[in-house]
């Protein structure tokens, strides 16, 4: 994969896909914006924030990494917008 804001939005809906389908109702995924080094995703459901809350993110990381080959998303900073719903910033490195 390059950095091309157009090809890093394609692997992005494929791994929100995914990761949605698979962690849906407990957890939803949701693309905010992104730029060619990065990235900023919503997170929303039923979950307690104080539990376990980087295991969502670094999930989402894990699985972009999957689907990206060559691409890895590093966790930049979280935030809590509502109580149900959290925001991650992730860097994106290219190897």
């Amino acid at each position: 994969m390059s950095s091309s804001k157009p090809e890093l939005e394609q692997i992005l809906v494929k791994t929100i896909s995914l990761y949605n389908r698979l962690r849906s109702p407990e957890i939803t995924a949701k693309l905010v914006s992104v730029t060619p080094v990065n990235v900023k995703v919503s997170f929303s459901g039923g979950f307690c924030y104080g539990c376990g809350i980087m295991d969502y993110v670094d999930g989402f990381a894990k699985q972009f990494k999957t689907l990206s080959g060559n691409a890895e998303l590093q966790t930049d900073k979280t935030r809590q917008i509502t109580p149900r719903i959290f925001e991650a910033d992730y860097l994106v490195k290219i190897k």
